[in-house]
């Protein structure tokens, strides 16, 4: 089990990020998915095996990472136990989960796992082919947890159309998951809803230098 960092978070989730599970995290620009999954990503360094990062956008920032193992006093040699795996098409993140040996980690980060999909299949025509191509995926990606037994964290990107958000390809993607993280910016600063299927809970939150914390 892996802390988020997060109390109220890590309490929903029943003492953090468990082994065999899909996880989520979405959530608009600017609300610190990226920074949770790297606070996951660090918290999971104690257990000894490599750590699995998929970079599908290109904006992996190494400084950031190192900056928050500063402020939390990690080892920075720890660092080389964080494997970065660049994506840069649908075919490179199909083949990724297949040709990977996952006896070697204790997490895969998925980071985002939508964007080259929408990117690929942008055209109204092909929905079909996307929705079918990206559930393919995430089939493989839930089998893949369940039988390594291992936690498995995905980004994924909200926007707002006609004054309502929506989740990326949020139909495909939302029979695949066990636990959902939506992070939101509101007049009182962040705010994560916590969904899973029996419960669900709301908090405020604060990006601070060291990362996501609990309000006070």
């Amino acid at each position: 089990m892996i802390k988020t960092g997060l109390k109220e978070l890590d309490q929903f989730l029943g003492g953090g990020i468990k082994g065999g599970l899909i996880t989520s995290i979405s959530g608009q620009s600017a609300t610190g998915k990226t920074q949770l999954a790297f606070q996951i990503c660090l918290n999971a360094l104690d257990g000894g095996k490599e750590i699995l990062f998929h970079d599908t956008t290109g904006e992996f920032r190494p400084e950031r990472l190192v900056e928050m193992m500063e402020y939390q006093k990690i080892n920075p040699s720890l660092l080389d136990r964080i494997k970065i795996n660049r994506v840069t098409n649908t075919v490179e993140q199909l083949q990724s989960l297949t040709k990977t040996t996952f006896e070697n980690y204790s997490l895969l980060i998925i980071d985002s796992v939508t964007d080259l999909f929408s990117f690929e299949y942008s055209k109204k025509e092909q929905s079909f082919e996307k929705n079918i191509s990206f559930m393919k995926y995430m089939h493989t990606l839930s089998i893949i947890a369940i039988e390594m037994k291992i936690p498995i964290i995905i980004t994924n990107t909200v926007r707002s159309i006609n004054k309502h958000e929506k989740e990326n390809l949020e139909e495909s993607i939302s029979m695949y998951i066990h636990n959902k993280i939506r992070l939101s910016k509101n007049g009182n600063g962040y705010s994560c809803q916590a969904r899973s299927p029996f419960d669900n809970k709301k908090f405020q939150y604060t990006i601070m230098p060291k990362g996501l914390t609990d309000q006070s």
